[in-house]
């Protein structure tokens, strides 16, 4: 009868540690069966004519089957210092064949080779990850004595390298997942925020509209016309402000999308309101050049929309006379194409996709700084399903166009 070497230990690669914790990125180890996965070892072993074909990672102290095909019921994983795979992932750049394992140093005295898995021949490809490290090996394994041939071989390492793409794959949805559940409470903390500043400052804006209600009612008549002007317009920019806040408040209130804020919007009132609320000084015009008259839509994006971009044309202008024309087309049933075009000093073009991150600075202009107003629309015109870019050319201007899904 065999005496086994149960204490005998595999080897360890020089980077083990690091190959470890790579392999704990991909979040696979003790994850449900999948088809995927369970197609490919089907598949090898079709190919390589064997019994048993298996999806293996080297743990730190098992070999775990992310797939197996002909193993014994209840076989999920083997001690680590048992497996074959332990000594594949020590050249992750070469194939490793076991003809006859009761003749390889290696094995001679595994309990594999001589219980019921009955491992005699092994054919594995290691399983590298885009790191470099082996991660484990998708093998193939005979009960006989047995070699592959060249064309058997290439189809295992083609495998191998399927089974590598799906662990990408899987990775890649982890960390978007993870990072769509961050952006998520980011959302949240920040919309929480949003309200209680909003409601805290309902309370001074309703008293300067009164005051100003009551400045309008018992001394307008004794105001020279520019004191009246000038009364005039606090009352209108508190209605204003008052008309924002209330329209924050709501989009606090809004936890999966903006579609619940969405009504019948008046593109022109739209824009004056946005002007309005700038007052840009000196010579600075801005003009609505489209045919569309009204568009389903949220309110306050558009108007933030807007005012930002326009704002931003407002602060960078460096001509003599600002210009900005904005343009909406209607492609029915399908979206709205709004354009914001300026005669501004433009943004480089290594700069115009980067304009769109918070807090970006562009180099241009007057300050050389986009602030967060690029990234605010950004975020509000794809909050509600659209997409925004921009065209320019230095010296002669910038053009944002955005596109809104029509919503009926």
């Amino acid at each position: 009868m065999k005496n086994y070497l149960y204490n005998v230990s595999s080897p360890k690669p020089a980077n083990e540690a690091a190959r470890l914790a790579n392999l704990r990125e991909y979040a696979i180890l003790d994850s449900l069966p999948e088809d995927e996965f369970d197609d490919l070892t089907a598949i090898a072993a079709e190919i390589c004519g064997a019994p048993v074909s298996l999806i293996s990672l080297v743990d730190e102290h098992r070999q775990w089957f992310k797939s197996s095909q002909g193993m014994p019921p209840n076989t999920p994983q083997t001690s680590r210092d048992l497996a074959f795979c332990a000594y594949n992932i020590m050249e992750p750049r070469e194939t490793m064949i076991v003809p006859d394992a009761r003749l390889d140093p290696r094995f001679t005295d595994n309990e594999l080779v001589y219980n019921e898995l009955n491992v005699i021949f092994y054919a594995g490809v290691p399983l590298v990850s885009r790191e470099g490290y082996a991660l484990g090996s998708l093998c193939v394994i005979d009960h006989v004595p047995r070699e592959l041939s060249d064309s058997q071989l290439r189809a295992l390492e083609r495998l191998g390298r399927q089974v590598i793409k799906l662990f990408e794959l899987r990775r890649a949805l982890a960390e978007a997942e993870q990072n769509a559940r961050e952006r998520q409470h980011a959302y949240r903390i920040l919309r929480d925020f949003s309200h209680v500043i909003a409601h805290d400052l309902k309370a001074p804006l309703r008293n300067i509209r009164q005051a100003g209600e009551m400045l309008e009612e018992d001394y307008l008549s004794l105001l020279p016309q520019d004191g009246a002007e000038l009364l005039r317009m606090i009352q209108e920019r508190a209605v204003d402000a008052s008309q924002m806040i209330d329209g924050v408040l709501r989009y606090s209130q809004v936890t999966r999308s903006l579609q619940d804020a969405h009504e019948s919007v008046d593109i022109q009132q739209c824009i004056e309101r946005a002007v309005r609320q700038l007052d840009p000084v000196g010579d600075f015009h801005v003009e609505y050049v489209g045919k569309v008259d009204r568009l389903y839509t949220s309110s306050i994006a558009l108007l933030q929309s807007f005012q930002n971009l326009i704002g931003n044309a407002v602060k960078f202008n460096d001509k003599e006379q600002g210009r900005v024309t904005i343009d909406c087309v209607h492609e029915p049933g399908v979206q709205y194409v709004f354009s914001v075009e300026d005669n501004g000093p433009g943004i480089q073009q290594e700069s115009q996709q980067a304009i769109f991150r918070l807090f970006h600075s562009a180099g241009t202009g007057k300050t050389g700084s986009h602030g967060v107003g690029l990234s605010i629309v950004k975020h509000l015109v794809e909050a509600i399903g659209g997409s925004i870019r921009v065209e320019s050319t230095v010296g002669e201007g910038a053009k944002f166009t955005f596109v809104i899904p029509e919503h009926r």
